[in-house]
């Protein structure tokens, strides 16, 4: 397999630094957006690594009601639930200015994850069409969204039949899941069709990883998808 493309990296000494930067980055892209468009989407990664940049983006005076905030994946859990990202974008981004957002959640009062991708696609498809700007994280096994190396869905995640923007995940076994391996996720195609995305990733660890990922298959190493996909459009934020 020929080198994939080396993804624009910015390296900053400390995780506070580079969660100041990564919210300035995301401000501007969707300040361009508004401008540009009257309106914009931003979609986000959970986990503990973007706490400080969505505490820090919530408080910039954004036009925040013309902005559409969601997920880029969710696991199938209670909206209270500890593990529910939902419940972390509401607590760490959805406060301060940000509070006028508009949220738009992926789970829902559904049956299955299963039942729920179809209306869940239909209603982050306005908001997908381009996304303004996705937020991804990446886990120690090198995936990115619910996309996990070794996951049956990992295939529809990235090719959805008829190019759905939202998919459920099986990700029983991968051990990047953890105890959550019921999922909704964006797809390949919502996420690489975005007009600005980031990557916020922090230590050592991830960066040998991401470094192994640009040569590796997709397959393997998720983020290569995301990485190839997306391009000059995706730029990294890096501490140790």
């Amino acid at each position: 397999m020929p080198d994939g493309p080396s993804p624009v990296m910015r390296c900053f000494e400390t995780r506070e630094e580079a969660s100041r930067a990564a919210a300035s980055f995301a401000s501007e892209a969707l300040v361009q957006a508004v401008v540009g468009e009257g309106k914009a989407s931003f979609m986000v990664s959970g986990g503990s690594t973007p706490g400080a940049m969505f505490k820090s983006l919530a408080g910039m005076k954004l036009d925040w009601p013309k902005i559409t905030v969601g997920l880029v994946d969710e696991r199938w859990v209670a909206q209270d639930d500890p593990g529910s990202n939902e419940r972390l974008v509401k607590e760490s981004l959805l406060i301060g200015h940000a509070a006028d957002a508009l949220f738009l959640p992926m789970r829902t009062a559904a049956a299955s994850a299963e039942a729920a991708a179809p209306e869940r696609a239909l209603a982050y498809a306005p908001h997908c069409a381009p996304i303004s700007v996705v937020l991804l994280g990446m886990g120690p096994d090198g995936h990115t969204a619910s996309w996990f190396p070794g996951s049956p869905s990992l295939p529809d995640a990235f090719a959805p039949p008829g190019g759905a923007p939202v998919v459920a995940v099986n990700a029983a076994g991968c051990a990047g899941a953890g105890p959550y391996p019921i999922r909704l996720t964006l797809s390949g195609p919502a996420i690489l069709n975005a007009q600005r995305a980031m990557l916020l990733i922090f230590g050592s660890e991830k960066r040998d990883i991401l470094t192994r990922a640009v040569d590796a298959p997709a397959a393997e190493y998720p983020i290569r998808h995301a990485i190839d996909g997306l391009g000059e459009r995706l730029e990294t934020f890096w501490a140790p």
